[in-house]
């Protein structure tokens, strides 16, 4: 498992490289290519993931079959981002309006013949010298590698997949008056009961609450729960309740804080009310991945995508407050 998480971060940085030059050389100024802020594209550690297991199946195959395979894989890659993020984000990734036997602007005749170049390329020089390079490293280094760079690339994209979901929700409908009533009916109760008030008391990002983070992460979740028309009274109260512990984890608290203040939320939060089955998987498995076994329901997923876009957001914009105040 590691040695696939291993290549699939590596190529995704490699990956980055490559586009920066090619688009950068071109355009005659730095570009910096992709969806994600880090550097790196997942496009590219899935395509050589793909190329990797194919090369594999295919060894001793005719260079028909493979190039055919590599053609469906590659170009069939590229069609299904662009489509998926236009689609349903609202975001071009490329565009190959420019191009002659182009589909929908997302693949084109000329690139898909590159892609299978590079392709045959990836199996016959770059693949043996991965290998290669790969043999030298320890499991140690393997492991530490993907688990961190892959852990990143994930918490980029949780943040940036979410802010871009409701960023085109906000665009298309703007928010109905309603729906903060529609909110407050729901999260009130909750919110009055003192153990929820207490949340106040806590910093939990920089400057701001344990309870101004949880009300955050409710209204969020409570909105993308609307857009995708799932259970609204579940995922707000779930989002109430899915940090409620009381210790300032940054000065004390259990050791491995992230592993263990879910199940510590969720003992706590079942004094405060009867849970349902969703509510309670909301709590306990909100800082996913960490807590190994994924989340069982969408509005787990919801939430648990909240969490981390406002947690980085807080500190993103917490940072570049601060540094605007050394500066002046």
């Amino acid at each position: 498992m590691s040695e696939y998480l291993f290549l699939f971060a590596f190529f995704s940085i490699i990956g980055w490289i490559l586009e920066v030059g090619f688009r950068s050389f071109h355009a005659k100024t730095f570009i910096n290519p992709g969806f994600l802020r880090g550097p790196y594209l997942p496009i590219y550690g899935t395509g050589a993931f793909f190329l990797t297991v194919c090369a594999t199946h295919l060894a001793g195959s005719s260079l028909l079959v493979k190039g055919l395979i590599y053609l469906l894989v590659t170009t069939g890659l590229e069609f299904t981002t662009g489509f998926i993020f236009e689609r349903y984000l609202n975001i071009q990734l490329w565009d190959y309006s420019d191009q002659r036997f182009r589909i929908k602007n997302h693949v084109c005749l000329k690139f898909s013949v590159y892609w299978l170049i590079l392709a045959f390329a990836f199996e016959y020089l770059v693949l043996p010298l991965y290998l290669s390079f790969f043999n030298l490293l320890s499991p140690v280094a393997v492991g530490i590698f993907a688990i961190v760079v892959s852990g990143i690339m994930f918490a980029d994209w949780m943040v940036r997949i979410t802010g871009a979901i409701m960023e085109e929700k906000r665009k298309r409908n703007p928010t109905p008056d309603n729906y903060r009533s529609e909110f407050m009916d729901i999260a009130g109760p909750l919110i009055d009961h003192p153990d929820v008030q207490k949340l106040a008391e806590f910093r939990h990002h920089l400057d701001k609450s344990r309870f101004d983070h949880s009300m955050e992460v409710a209204w969020h979740s409570f909105l993308l729960s609307k857009r995708f028309s799932l259970d609204c009274a579940t995922t707000v109260r779930g989002a109430l309740l899915h940090d409620l512990f009381f210790y300032d984890w940054l000065r004390e608290g259990p050791r491995l804080h992230g592993f263990r203040h879910p199940k510590i939320s969720l003992r706590n939060a079942r004094e405060v009310t009867t849970l349902s089955k969703r509510e309670k998987d909301i709590i306990k498995k909100h800082m996913w991945p960490l807590t190994i076994i994924p989340p069982r329901y969408p509005e787990s997923w919801v939430v648990c995508f909240v969490d981390t876009y406002c947690t980085v957001k807080d500190y993103v914009a917490g940072e570049r407050k601060n540094l605007k105040l050394r500066t002046n």
